[in-house]
């Protein structure tokens, strides 16, 4: 788990999961209810052919954005270990977390992300989860090779993103500001510091760096979506319907935000991201469909 001072505000997800309140917000136990006798872990084939491909809906456009707005302006140096590219999870733990959305046990399950190899099939979105081409040219390309797999944006790509989106300096909290958001002692600023972890697993801010593929691994060493029933994001919705104003008044920030939500394209994305969230229920996860399919 890393420090305080290097998390940044959970604001993210949660607002593209705020957006998919409904059932998920009320599942909240934190761990699977199922024990890991229960999993059976499929024998890795290597000879077959995927046909179509599976994500996160982080890795999204506008769920991508939206989170990206919220971190750069919390902490831009934090907003710069999102994801610069995205990865088709492996089948075998998309049909374990299609049975088991609040996790399968990582051990069991690593060896399909080692084993992995990548393609450069074109794949689409479905029609709810697509942007348009202003927005979608500026969301995680798909990997080409290896070396990019959960590679950081870095700070040059992040400041180039948020120019492009509309941000300028004065959006952006001042450390203190961002310290008191993820001050210790307020369940609800747990709840943000919790989150933002999950934002921003790439390599170098994470000891399992997956980011690319938009999952995480939990304390009890399970392998789940960042918007999974009872991920830490989804436990956001519930701050941004009023608590969350009222924490960032409280820091002094208020204003900033509000900002954000004005000058850039903040609430265009949330509308985009909350049909696509809502699509990936209830494990989270969106299936595109590749060149060459027939469906």
């Amino acid at each position: 788990m890393q420090t305080r001072t290097v998390a940044i505000l959970p604001v993210t997800l949660a607002i593209a999961v705020f957006l998919s309140a409904g059932t998920l917000a009320a599942q909240t136990s934190p761990t699977p209810t199922c024990t890991p006798q229960l999993f059976i872990v499929p024998h890795a084939s290597h000879g077959h052919e995927v046909t179509n491909q599976v994500y996160a809906p982080s890795v999204t456009a506008a769920v991508y954005l939206v989170n990206f707005l919220l971190l750069y302006m919390a902490n831009p140096d934090l907003a710069a270990y999102m994801p610069a590219y995205r990865a088709p999870i492996p089948q075998a733990i998309v049909d374990c977390l299609e049975q088991n959305p609040m996790g399968c046990p990582y051990a069991a399950y690593r060896r399909y992300f080692d084993e992995q190899v990548f393609d450069n099939r074109e794949c689409f979105w479905p029609n709810v989860c697509q942007e348009s081409a202003r927005w979608a040219s500026l969301a995680p390309r798909k990997l080409t090779r290896r070396q990019q797999l959960n590679e950081p944006l870095g700070r040059r790509r992040a400041d180039q993103l948020a120019h492009l989106l509309g941000m300028d300096e004065g959006m952006i909290f001042t450390p203190t500001e961002y310290l008191c958001l993820i001050a210790p002692g307020d369940p609800d600023r747990e709840t943000i510091f919790r989150c933002i972890y999950n934002l921003t697993n790439s390599n170098g801010n994470a000891a399992i760096p997956l980011s690319s593929y938009g999952l995480n691994v939990t304390e009890q060493g399970y392998v789940r979506s960042i918007c999974a029933p009872g991920s830490p994001c989804l436990e956001f919705n519930k701050l941004f319907g009023g608590p969350l104003e009222a924490i960032f008044a409280e820091c002094g920030c208020l204003d900033k935000f509000l900002r954000v939500v004005a000058e850039t394209p903040l609430l265009q994305l949330i509308e985009d991201a909350n049909p696509c969230q809502e699509h990936g229920e209830p494990a989270c996860l969106i299936e595109t469909t590749c060149a060459g399919n027939c469906h």
